[in-house]
């Protein structure tokens, strides 16, 4: 639906300014619009292994770092915001590469590693 708005405000924008070109000018307009949520869409399909496709370094990546991101999301507002932010289209998925966002996302990974081998160590010694 988001995306459906911003193409009418795009159509709205290239009606006002003429008929002359009217069809190159809303699809040029319309691409870089739809290019971020298609390559969204797209790379959270490839997440699943079912789904047959190439999988380049990128999107292997990014699939990684946004599960290590959900993780840490987990416990931290500030990260579940800042993807709620993207998955909406408020903010471009290059925010969560910012440094604080990154650092958030290593500091909560490592905090739920010690508190699962903490967890692991308390289950041995009640054996």
């Amino acid at each position: 639906m988001t995306v459906a708005a911003q193409e009418a405000v795009l159509l709205q924008h290239c009606l006002s300014s003429g008929e002359e070109n009217f069809a190159l000018r809303f699809f040029a307009a319309a691409k870089s619009t739809i290019d971020v949520p298609w390559d969204i869409t797209v790379g959270n399909d490839l997440r699943h292994p079912q789904v047959v496709g190439p999988r380049p370094a990128k999107v292997r990546f990014i699939n990684w770092y946004i599960g290590k991101l959900h993780m840490a999301a987990r416990n931290d507002g500030m990260l579940a915001n800042a993807f709620l932010r993207v998955a909406n289209l408020e903010a471009p998925p290059t925010s969560l590469l910012s440094p604080a966002i990154v650092a958030r996302v290593i500091r909560g990974n490592l905090a739920a590693r010690i508190t699962r081998g903490a967890d692991r160590v308390g289950r041995i010694s009640e054996a």
